[in-house]
Formats: C-alpha cells, sequence, structure tokens
C-alpha cells in the first residue's frame, strides 16, 4: 500500500493536543492578570479575557496531517494489524507496541508527550478532564486512546520516566506558564504530595490500605480514596519515589 494512512489517530489526539503546545503564547492573558497588570479591571473582563484564551486555544493554531508510509519494507505487520484492527477492532499487545513504535518514531515522543498532556485537559473551564483516564480504559476505546495508553504505559519504569522527565522539563516548564499550572495542575499535584506524605507516616501501612479498600468497594467510593490508591499501585510497580520526587520538583519549579 502507498502512502497508507494519515494517521487519524494522532491527528485526532493532536488536534486537541495543539492547546497545550501553544499556552504560553495564547494563555498570556491570564498571567498578566495575575502580574498586576490587570488588578482594576472588571469581573466581566476578567471573563472576557479568560474566554479570549479558550478561544485562542480552541480555534487560533493549525495543524499539519501526520502521514506515515506504511509501505516500507519493516512495515509489512503493522500493515496486517491495521487490516486486523479495521476488520475486528483488536490490537493484541505486539501489534499495540509495533505501531506504538512506528508512530512515536515518526511523530516524536516529545511530541506524543505534549499531545498527551494537552488532552487531558478540559479547555471549557481550564481544568483537569476526568473523563481523560476512564476514557483510555474503555473496553471500545478508539485507536488514539488504545495508542495513548500504550505510550503512558511505558513511563511506568521508573529509569524511563526519569531519563524523559530530565530530557523534557525544560520544554514542559517554558510551554506551561504559571498561570495554566495553577489553574489546571497545581491542585493535583498539592493533593498526590500531601496523601504520599500521610501514607508515609502510617505505622501499619497494610491494614491501612485494607480498611481504604473496604470502604472504597462497599461504599461505592473509588474516586473519593483515587489518591490513595494511585499511591499503591505505584508502589506494587516500585515507580512511587521516583513519582514522588518528580511531582516535588514540579512543584517547586512553579513556587
Amino acid at each position: 500500500m502507498k502512502k497508507l494512512v494519515t494517521i487519524f489517530a494522532i491527528v485526532g489526539l493532536c488536534l486537541v493536543g495543539l492547546a497545550y503546545y501553544f499556552s504560553s503564547q495564547s494563555l498570556r492573558l491570564i498571567e498578566r492578570k495575575q502580574q498586576g497588570d490587570f488588578f482594576n479591571e472588571t469581573i466581566e473582563k476578567q471573563m472576557i479575557a479568560d474566554r479570549s484564551a479558550r478561544e485562542e486555544l480552541l480555534y487560533g493554531n493549525t495543524f499539519s496531517h501526520q502521514s506515515i508510509d506504511f509501505s516500507k519494507p519493516d512495515h509489512a505487520t503493522i500493515n496486517l494489524c491495521m487490516q486486523h484492527y479495521q476488520a475486528k477492532g483488536e490490537l493484541d499487545a505486539i501489534c499495540l507496541n509495533n505501531l506504538l513504535n512506528v508512530v512515536v518514531d515518526d511523530f516524536g515522543e516529545l511530541a506524543f508527550l505534549k499531545a498527551t498532556i494537552g488532552s487531558c485537559i478540559d479547555y471549557d473551564h481550564l481544568v483537569l478532564d476526568r473523563r481523560f483516564l476512564p476514557n483510555l480504559f474503555k473496553k471500545n476505546t478508539s485507536l488514539a486512546n488504545r495508542l495513548t495508553l500504550g505510550f503512558l504505559n511505558r513511563f511506568r519504569n521508573p529509569e524511563h520516566l526519569r531519563d524523559a522527565f530530565d530530557k523534557y522539563s525544560g520544554d514542559f516548564f517554558k510551554n506551561t506558564p504559571k498561570s495554566l499550572y495553577q489553574k489546571v495542575f497545581e491542585n493535583q499535584v498539592n493533593e498526590l504530595l500531601s496523601t504520599y506524605e500521610e501514607i508515609k507516616k502510617q505505622k501499619n501501612k497494610e491494614t491501612f490500605f485494607e480498611n481504604l479498600y473496604f470502604k472504597a468497594d462497599s461504599q461505592n467510593l473509588h474516586s473519593k480514596y483515587w489518591k490513595y490508591t494511585f499511591w499503591k499501585r505505584r508502589e506494587i510497580e516500585k515507580n512511587d519515589r521516583i513519582i514522588f520526587t518528580i511531582l516535588n520538583e514540579i512543584k517547586q519549579h512553579y513556587n
């Protein structure tokens, strides 16, 4: 097949991720408000500024569609995987990994990270989009979500995570103004850090989590205890310490 695919999954992902990539320019209105230049403006004008920033994020940028040539000999297995996915809507672990390797190699790891971060923001309200994670884990989710989840799973490895943060954090900090961080990410970062410290102080962690899981299961309060179970999962994966360190570094950068 010649020029088989315009990667519709990545196109869909990146159209959302654009807002993150251009946030340093398009959120200056919000940044200036916090610096004092507009402290005397009316509430109405502040709302207009926020709305203008959102509209610029959503509609003010263009994106060149990402095309990948799957006709190369070493992409033969990918063609078979795509044909199976289009026919059955399924991708096994090997096919997903192979397809992800091709996409990340062509698209770039940094660009994929930016698009993923951009996808987790609710731009209407400038908050974390609570639908982002549930959508990734849906049984019949989109190809874009399958690729995103597979991509994120690679960062469960603590060494890979640390290397990626060291490599790309400068770019993230540059393109994420303090105003955006405070509106979207700060509460989540602070909550996770304080929860980690709370867990660390427990004399009997096993009993602590047994009680917590019982409450979550019996009262259907999983969302309430998510911040605790997050760290339990990270402990099992043996990446809890590095994530705590990285979150602390992020917090210190914006303080």
